[in-house]
């Protein structure tokens, strides 16, 4: 059935509801036929955090009716799935503040009720990292949570967790997609409608004991100590999202007196209003809370809508807000915890850091100091969850802390994802732990530099919209895979990995192939220069973007700055 075909079907069958049949129809106008096209000729598939997309009518939008198709591939795959006596075949619902999150989590437990699966729904909106931990609180089977992350709010999307309390990875993935694929009428899904579920007990609701035990976990991770933390003054902003029902009660809990929260965006709102952008990647996310900051305040946290991310601005020695990125946030986190655990003997002899193939090389020179292997796996928190589990089942390992650089951390295994909450307090612990030793986190940044050498670690983004977006990233790509660049602003280029094909190709007089480092197939390549410059190339797995990341390490950050501009200047086509 083509894009056509499929919009006329949504336009006259009754099986959809009348709004949405009207706007199918308005689609089908010659003058609106390639946003049709864009809505129907694909489906939703599962990228670095799930299935996500613009909300509206079709197959390639997040609605109603692919929110049911979504969970009616989960729920048979889960029917096809024997598990162990211990394990209980039950579902955890999660949903954040965005429009219809909240609908559409209704949606997906009509679906699972009506396959007999019970349901447990957050009562709610709830943080990523307190869903999690309540599935593996549970032992329940798989968890959704419906969000769409840091994304505009145009947006929303859908992650699926299986019993290990992190999102799927392949073949679960394929294998739901080809159950959605497959799925002929979607007026043949068994449904249980809400009420009745809520009322027969197929759907039930989750309440406050789900946070007690979230909070009481984290707080046993943490290191610092109460008479620091009284002396900080800390602004916190959940960005209209999730993170305002756990972050301030956290700090509280773990004697931070002087917290102040931004109110005009502790309000739920999926239109995000306050904000341009609901990511604490984007600086300009902070100007309300800089706004409200007084000079009593050394800094301010904030996470995305469902609180799995973790953004900081910092005091500098002049008292000037300074903005950090994800990899300077994660190697301070970093460094906190191995001093701390070294300090008090409870580093693992096997203890093993995961990061991501795109995260600053620093993070490896820091862990390998401390005498703790390093793994490094494609880019989403996904992978790091499955590599822990991995190496702790083969290997004997101990996890003691994954990291990526889009501001994803995590210690401990009371989540199987990244948990912007626990995050928030390992910062401000550790911004007041060297506030009372007269460093602010800028003095301890530069002292790691002056250690490992200064590392400059930079993400830009190019944007292609529309119905040739993807074609024209998916060509980016091939054009450099083909034709990769001899030399780089000046500095030859000494190897190339490419993920897709796992291979590894040294540049020199003979171009040696060699075979790569066996993760599974993704659209990335990395280039290596000379002088250890790295330059990374992938599609974004949730908007329609091109990511380029840049890891470069000197003597000094002026020079890395030069040098990172003639870089840009000679590698990158808009």
């Amino acid at each position: 059935m083509d894009y056509l075909e499929k919009a006329k079907f949504w336009a006259e069958n009754p099986c959809f509801d009348l709004e949405t049949q009207k706007e199918a129809r308005k689609l089908l106008k010659d003058q609106n036929r390639d946003l049709c096209k864009d809505s129907f000729e694909g489906i939703l598939e599962f990228g670095t955090g799930g299935l996500r997309g613009i909300m509206g009518v079709g197959t390639n939008r997040v609605n109603r009716y692919t929110i049911q198709t979504a969970t009616e591939g989960l729920a048979r795959i889960i029917m096809k799935n024997t598990f162990g006596p211990d394990s209980r075949n039950e579902v955890i619902i999660g949903y954040d503040t965005r429009n219809h999150s909240l609908e559409f989590a209704k949606v997906a437990s009509e679906v699972l009720a009506g396959h007999e699966i019970p349901v447990f729904l957050f009562a709610e909106p709830s943080p990523t990292p307190l869903v999690s931990c309540e599935l593996l609180r549970r032992n329940a089977v798989a968890g959704i949570i419906i969000t769409a992350s840091h994304n505009p709010p145009e947006y929303n999307g859908y992650k699926v967790y299986w019993k290990n309390g992190g999102q799927i990875v392949p073949p679960l993935e394929g294998q739901i997609i080809n159950q959605i694929r497959n799925l002929k009428r979607i007026d043949k899904i068994p449904v249980i409608p809400f009420e009745k579920g809520l009322k027969d007990m197929k759907i039930e609701w989750i309440h406050k004991d789900a946070d007690e035990h979230y909070l009481n976990t984290v707080s046993n991770l943490s290191l610092g100590k109460s008479e620091n933390n009284k002396k900080l003054g800390v602004v916190f902003t959940p960005l209209h999202g999730t993170g305002g029902r756990l972050v301030p009660e956290l700090l509280k809990r773990n004697s931070f007196d002087k917290v102040k929260t931004v109110e005009e965006q502790m309000i739920p709102d999926g239109e995000f209003s306050t904000l341009s952008s609901p990511n604490p990647e984007d600086v300009s996310a902070f100007n309300m809370a800089v706004s409200k900051a007084s000079d009593k305040d050394d800094l301010i946290l904030a996470n995305d809508p469902d609180a799995d991310r973790l953004g900081v601005m910092i005091r500098d020695s002049e008292k000037k807000w300074r903005w950090l990125t994800g990899n300077q946030i994660g190697v301070l986190i970093l460094d906190y915890i191995l001093s701390n655990l070294s300090k008090k003997n409870l580093l693992p002899k096997n203890g093993v850091i995961f990061t991501t193939v795109v995260t600053s090389p620093l993070v490896s020179k820091m862990a390998e100091e401390y005498g703790l292997k390093v793994v490094e796996v494609l880019t989403g928190f996904k992978w790091i969850r499955q590599a822990a589990l991995k190496y702790e089942k083969d290997y004997d390992s101990k996890f003691v802390f994954g990291m990526e650089e889009s501001h994803g951390y995590l210690m401990g295994n009371h989540s199987g994802d990244k948990d912007g909450i626990w995050a928030s307090l390992v910062f401000a612990e550790m911004v007041a732990s060297n506030k009372v030793n007269n460093l602010t986190a800028l003095d301890r940044l530069n002292q790691i530099y002056q250690h490992h050498g200064t590392y400059l670690d930079v993400l830009e983004t190019r944007t292609f919209s529309g119905t040739g977006g993807i074609e024209k990233i998916q060509q980016l790509m091939k054009n450099l895979r083909d034709s990769p660049p001899e030399t780089v602003a000046g500095n030859s280029v000494v190897r190339i990995t490419d993920f897709l094909h796992n291979t590894v190709t040294f540049t020199d007089k003979t171009s040696t192939a060699m075979i790569g480092p066996g993760l599974p197939p993704s659209n990335v390549i990395s280039i290596e220069l000379e002088d250890s410059t790295r330059i990374i190339a992938r599609p974004s797995g949730t908007e329609p973007k091109i990511k380029y990341y840049f890891n470069l390490c000197g003597k000094d950050s002026l020079m890395l700055e030069k040098k990172l501009d003639a870089i840009k200047q000679d590698f990158l086509i808009d």
